[in-house]
């Protein structure tokens, strides 16, 4: 009984929730599936989520290619984040590979290895000389989502 109330306060009605959305993708990126979870947070049936969904998208406060790529440049620039973490993290999201792929284009490959150098370097202290600690940094660039190929080239630059 107790969870019936408390669902009942969190519901809202359509409109209110379309009001909602558009306030809130009109300060924000978002993708469909950030929308249709908090649409589902807030109680909306299936059909009213996908009506409202429809309506964000044919009005543009929805755009997924806009928002891949605006994802891509935050995670890259902000986050360092390499294009394999980037790429899981869409996907995770349900965005379409065609905007995927569409906007891992804007990033620069030169300075995708300066940055991937620069994390190199920061994580290890300029000391990489060490098998431990190449190891872990290895590691490190791994989890952030470079490629390994690239991770040994960067190495091999540094050392030189």
């Amino acid at each position: 009984m107790c969870e019936d109330i408390e669902k009942s306060k969190r519901s809202i009605d359509k409109k209110e929730a379309l009001n909602k959305c558009c306030m809130v993708c009109s300060k924000a990126e978002y993708s469909i599936w950030d929308i249709r979870e908090k649409l589902r947070k807030w109680g909306i049936d299936y059909d009213s989520q996908n009506d409202i969904i429809e309506y964000l998208c044919d009005n543009n406060f929805i755009n997924e290619g806009r928002y891949a790529e605006c994802f891509v440049s935050e995670k890259f620039r902000l986050s360092h984040w390499g294009r394999i973490k980037i790429g899981y993290a869409l996907r995770q999201k349900k965005v379409a590979e065609e905007y995927i792929s569409s906007a891992m284009e804007i990033i620069d490959e030169e300075q995708y290895f300066e940055i991937l150098k620069q994390l190199i370097l920061s994580k290890s202290k300029g000391d990489i000389s060490d098998f431990k600690k190449r190891a872990s940094v290895y590691n490190f660039a791994l989890s952030r989502g470079f490629e390994a190929e690239l991770i040994n080239k960067a190495f091999k630059e540094i050392s030189c």
